[in-house]
């Protein structure tokens, strides 16, 4: 059974899809419709509907339509007319049209001009900082490995801890692998100085905060393995270990799939033994928090049917 987490997780990123072999009309909301298929014939009813919106709002629901559209493997043959039109409306006088038709443009563009974009944004007023460092931990993914450095560092100068969850997410070998070892010494110095903590109030145990928290760890250790060459279960454990570190970051940690798979390669009891007694301390300490009961009772039983 998944940890209450990882539901979690999955959760969180669903989207809802509209019911299979609907015929929405091309001037539907996207609230209505999130979704069409990415053919030519919906590209040009999106376009049109989007050149009839007679207000700021209709107009924006037809941008995102039409984002949606856009795809890496070009499956509408369409895709040079999607950036075009993103492109014109990214100089939108309407500060809301601009800002709706940026974040798409921004993803379907190659690296460099992303930077170009989203910085030529930051300095319109359309985005924040957190927003900037977002765009540009989702671009870090696709961009070419000589180009991954930049993004790093860019990442790091807005300061987000937003942009840092964004990196993280999902975060695994098909990111690492291709890097080169100055970008992957790039992203542990931000991880090390980005580090996760949960509120001050010590009942309080959110699952944001715990994914947040599992991730950046995840991540961390991940990077380690590839900078240093320290395994990735060394690194993992050292934290685990740390007699002030917050219960809670134990408990985030140990009831994701990961912290899960750790314990099985692993193999034995010892080396978890004193994160899962601290771990059920503290839902000791709370016993009317249901759902850290519940994730407390899967990490003691994962643990417990490892060998002594």
């Amino acid at each position: 059974m998944k940890s209450a987490l990882a539901i979690l997780a999955i959760c969180a990123t669903f989207t809802a899809m509209a019911a299979p072999g609907a015929a929405p009309s091309a001037t539907a909301r996207t609230g209505d419709t999130l979704r069409l298929d990415p053919t030519a014939a919906n590209v040009k009813r999106v376009r049109a509907a989007l050149h009839a919106a007679r207000s700021e709002n209709d107009k924006i629901d037809q941008i995102r339509l039409l984002a949606t559209l856009y795809s890496r493997s070009n499956a509408s043959g369409m895709n040079d007319a999607i950036v075009s039109e993103l492109r014109a409306l990214a100089g939108s006088p309407s500060r809301r049209v601009a800002r709706s038709a940026t974040y798409p443009l921004a993803q379907a563009v190659g690296a460099d001009e992303t930077i170009e974009i989203l910085l030529r944004a930051k300095r319109a007023g359309l985005m924040e900082s957190e927003e900037v460092a977002g765009e540009l931990a989702r671009a870090l993914r696709f961009a070419p490995r000589e180009q991954q450095l930049r993004l790093v560092q860019l990442i790091g100068a807005e300061q987000s801890r937003y942009g840092v969850d964004v990196m993280v997410a999902g975060f695994g070998s098909k990111l690492l692998d291709p890097m080169l070892p100055e970008t992957r010494q790039a992203v542990g110095d931000l991880l090390r100085r980005t580090r996760i903590d949960f509120p001050r109030n010590t009942d309080s145990f959110g699952y944001v905060d715990a994914i947040r928290y599992a991730g950046w760890l995840h991540a961390s250790a991940l990077t380690e393995q590839w900078v240093s060459r320290q395994p990735y279960e060394i690194t993992v454990l050292a934290h685990l270990d740390d007699p002030e570190l917050d219960p809670r970051k134990l408990i985030a940690y140990l009831g994701t799939p990961e912290g899960k798979e750790l314990m099985v390669r692993v193999g034995k009891r010892g080396p978890f033994a004193g994160a899962v007694r601290r771990a059920r301390d503290y839902a000791a300490a709370y016993p009317h928090s249901l759902h850290v009961q519940k994730i407390v009772c899967e990490i003691y039983g994962s643990w417990n049917s490892l060998p002594a």
